[in-house]
């Protein structure tokens, strides 16, 4: 009778996590149920990045418990005895092994940390690894609830593979949202590039994939960074403040590439309750004045009747450039400019510059609408 109920339990419990993407609250209510069916004060389900916690929830914590979490980089091995005890995907570790991994070496900051907080014991299994990003499940014991018996780590073999049913679930859906919010970018010909909670590249659009290059920005090991050092330092400074919600300030940084400028600006995306990570988390846009505006180029060529090259001029000089400048990002002279906007005042049938951008102004205006 006991076995059958605790047969019982762990199929209900495993039908809460299998339905916890499609419920309000769906992963609170089944952490809780995790936590209830293990003696353990507080369950917890967390992704570690190879910088940071991509996400860190516990039931019924208190709020300082998460903050202080990133404060003392609870997400290192050499910090947290319970990172450095991870074993293979749906291998359980414990109070022998966080007890073998403290003889070793004990962080006293993260110590005083569990202690404090009453989440010294537990046990905990690795749902899954993939490159820089690990997901973790685990109940949290204090000293009421003591070390965990064998009955309530076998709750946790149970039901491990379901919750990584889950979590792939939940990856899925946050995969689609990633790429109709890609697809709704490119329709709007932007230069623009989402990264995930670990900081990690999920999409991009055709646009900006033309904008990288040996001259301005890589994606290395699916991180992006700019090829300058200098600047890189910048951009990563901006994609860590993105992540954690920050206000990165205004756009002011500013890559040359082999024939323009592109000015580079990091925000946060809104953030969706019980999210994995998947989803994007921070738009890295990138604006050219040249090079990422091909298609109002094309645009204007087409309303104007003219060639790529003469409706690349137009939007140059209708951005505010002077000839001369426009003559040194075209790598041509002035006097090619010159002749070049002879034939276009004829195609467009007017006499002044100023006609000539009015007009392109107006273009590119209901162009970008």
């Amino acid at each position: 009778m006991g076995r059958d109920r605790d047969e019982t339990r762990a199929d209900d419990l495993a039908g809460l996590f299998a339905r916890a993407p499609f419920e309000a609250n769906g992963w609170d209510t089944a952490l809780k149920a995790l936590a209830s069916h293990t003696g353990s004060a507080r369950a917890q389900l967390l992704a570690l990045g190879e910088r940071h916690a991509a996400f860190n929830w516990v039931t019924d914590a208190n709020p300082t418990f998460l903050t202080e979490f990133d404060t003392i980089g609870g997400y290192r091995p050499d910090v947290n005895y319970r990172v450095a005890t991870t074993r293979a995907p749906l291998e359980l570790t414990w109070e022998v092994h966080y007890t073998a991994a403290r003889a070793i070496s004990t962080n006293e900051a993260y110590l005083d940390y569990v202690r404090r907080h009453d989440a010294e014991f537990g046990v905990q299994m690795v749902l899954s690894q993939r490159p820089g990003v690990l997901f973790g499940l685990a109940a949290l014991h204090g000293q009421a609830e003591g070390h965990t018996t064998e009955a309530q780590r076998e709750v946790f073999r149970r039901i491990g593979p379901t919750v990584l049913d889950a979590i792939r679930l939940q990856d899925a859906i946050e995969h689609q949202g990633a790429a109709l919010l890609k697809g709704s970018l490119e329709s709007m010909s932007s230069a623009a590039i989402l990264l995930d909670a670990v900081g990690k590249v999920c999409g991009m659009t055709s646009a900006a994939q033309a904008l990288l290059g040996p001259w301005t920005l890589q994606v290395r090991s699916a991180a992006l960074h700019a090829v300058r050092q200098d600047i890189d330092q910048r951009l990563q400074a901006r994609i860590a403040a993105a992540l954690t919600g920050l206000d990165t300030g205004p756009a002011d940084l500013w890559l040359r590439s082999e024939d323009s400028l592109i000015l580079i600006d990091v925000r946060t995306l809104p953030r969706q309750d019980w999210s994995f990570g998947f989803a994007p988390r921070v738009l890295v846009t990138l604006r050219a004045p040249l090079a990422a505006s091909h298609v109002p180029a094309r645009r204007l060529a087409e309303a104007l009747h003219l060639t790529t090259a003469e409706a690349e001029v137009v939007m140059l000089l209708a951005q505010g450039h002077s000839r001369q400048t426009v003559a040194q990002m075209r790598k041509v002279s002035v006097q090619t400019v010159v002749a070049q906007l002879r034939t276009i005042f004829q195609k467009c049938g007017v006499n002044r510059e100023a006609e000539l951008v009015a007009i392109a102004r107006t273009v590119i205006e209901m162009a970008s609408r």
